[in-house]
């Protein structure tokens, strides 16, 4: 369980069981496929032998329980879903423990590129879509909440705000800062947006990626300036990205947060890559 809690940096079990039960209330298709992804990418990292320690906080398995949710959330269960999420998940363990032996943060990084294979391949793998999707209404500051939710594609705001509440219990000082840094930015994007409305299209991409910014700059223990400023990059990059796929049909998924965090990283380094701190 501790998979689904790492998607949000916390290495906890009992986090991660009720963060899949609030998913389980949003989209149960979504929490049958990730919880299945989930116990496939450990059973891959104990195959590879992986160490024990960093397989019981989920490091090497929250991509590939994003990756199942991910999936369960767009397309519909078959055969050919079955095998290729099968391969994803592998694919993002392997790259994960990659990361982790060069001393690099790993993020989503994984998540993202076995996603972006799989639109590659969507002609070939001819996965059938689900028909509706949930998203966040922009113009409600709730927007903020429930941005935090839609990380793992949960949309309604109550359970959104009963994310970051789960979230809050973990680490309060760092979920406080990232709803913050969140909210600056929704702000700043609103305003913005009224004068160039084609912005709204990347409204549910800037508030995902920006909270998960200023979330993980915390864990890793940067200024709540630097928070914000990686929240404000993510936001930029979601737009630049969005200008240019979105018209292809490509999401971006969580490209824009890793990028951002791995600037300021890299920007402002001060300790080892890999470290996060427990008091952020």
């Amino acid at each position: 369980m501790a998979n689904f809690a790492q998607i949000y940096f916390i290495p906890s079990a009992g986090i991660g069981a009720l963060l899949l039960a609030v998913l389980a209330l949003s989209d149960l298709a979504a929490a049958v496929t990730g919880l299945v992804a989930s116990v496939a990418a450990s059973g891959v990292a104990i195959a590879m032998r992986l160490p024990h320690a960093q397989r019981h906080t989920g490091l090497f398995g929250y991509n590939g329980a994003l990756t199942g949710i991910a999936f369960g959330a767009l397309w519909q269960l078959d055969a050919m879903f079955a095998a290729w999420m099968a391969v994803c998940v592998a694919l993002t363990v392997m790259a994960t423990a990659a990361l982790v032996r060069r001393g690099l943060p790993t993020l989503t990084g994984p998540f993202v590129g076995v996603m972006a294979l799989t639109w590659a391949m969507l002609p070939w793998l001819e996965l059938v879509p689900r028909i509706g999707s949930n998203a966040c209404d922009v113009g409600s500051p709730g927007f903020v909440f429930c941005s935090v939710g839609q990380v793992v594609f949960v949309a309604p705001l109550v359970l959104g705000l009963l994310t970051w509440y789960l979230l809050a219990l973990w680490n309060a000082r760092a979920t406080v800062w990232a709803l913050a840094s969140g909210g600056v930015v929704w702000g700043i994007f609103v305003v913005v947006a009224s004068s160039w409305p084609s912005l709204a299209a990347q409204a549910g991409g800037v508030g995902i990626n920006a909270f998960l910014a200023a979330l993980g700059l915390g864990v890793f223990a940067r200024r709540p300036t630097m928070r914000l400023t990686g929240a404000a990059l993510a936001a930029v990059i979601c737009v630049i990205l969005g200008g240019w796929l979105t018209p292809r049909g490509w999401p971006y998924f969580t490209l824009p947060f890793n990028l951002a965090v791995w600037i300021v990283l890299a920007v402002t380094a001060r300790a080892r890559p890999d470290r996060r701190a427990d008091d952020a």
